[in-house]
C-alpha cells in the first residue's frame, strides 16, 4: 500500500510551493483532505495529525518531480565542501519517504 506520514506530505506541500509547482501542492493537499487511513479504536492519539498516514494516490510523474525536488534541496544544502549543511538530513529523510511511494509503483501509486 502507498501511504506516507503527514509530516511528509506538509513538508512536500510548504517546499513545492516555494518552487512554484502549484499542481502537485493541490494534490498533495487533497491528499490531506481526504485520504487519511484509519486509527484503529484503541489510539491513544486518534485527533492527533503527527501520528496519521495517508493513502498516496499520485502519478508517477508528480512523484518524481516530489524526488526530484527533494534531490535537488539535497544538493543544494551541502556545503562548499560537499558536507551535509544544517538542512541535509532534514532533505534526506524526505527524499527517502517519497523514494518508497515513487520506487514501489512503476506507473502510478494509485490504490
Amino acid at each position: 500500500m502507498n501511504v506516507i506520514n503527514h509530516n511528509s506530505i506538509v513538508e512536500a506541500i510548504k517546499e513545492l510551493s516555494n518552487l512554484g509547482k502549484t499542481e502537485i501542492v493541490n494534490k498533495l493537499q487533497n491528499i490531506l483532505d481526504s485520504s487519511e487511513i484509519s486509527k484503529p479504536e484503541l489510539h491513544n492519539r486518534k485527533d492527533d495529525k503527527l501520528t496519521s498516514f495517508y493513502k498516496v494516490h499520485l502519478s508517477k510523474n508528480d512523484l518524481e518531480q516530489i524526488n526530484d525536488a527533494f534531490l535537488n534541496l539535497e544538493v543544494e544544502s551541502l556545503t562548499n565542501n560537499g558536507e551535509a549543511g544544517n538542512l541535509t538530513e532534514r532533505y534526506v529523510s524526505l527524499l527517502d519517504e517519497w523514494s518508497k511511494i515513487y520506487g514501489s509503483n512503476n506507473n502510478s501509486a494509485s490504490l
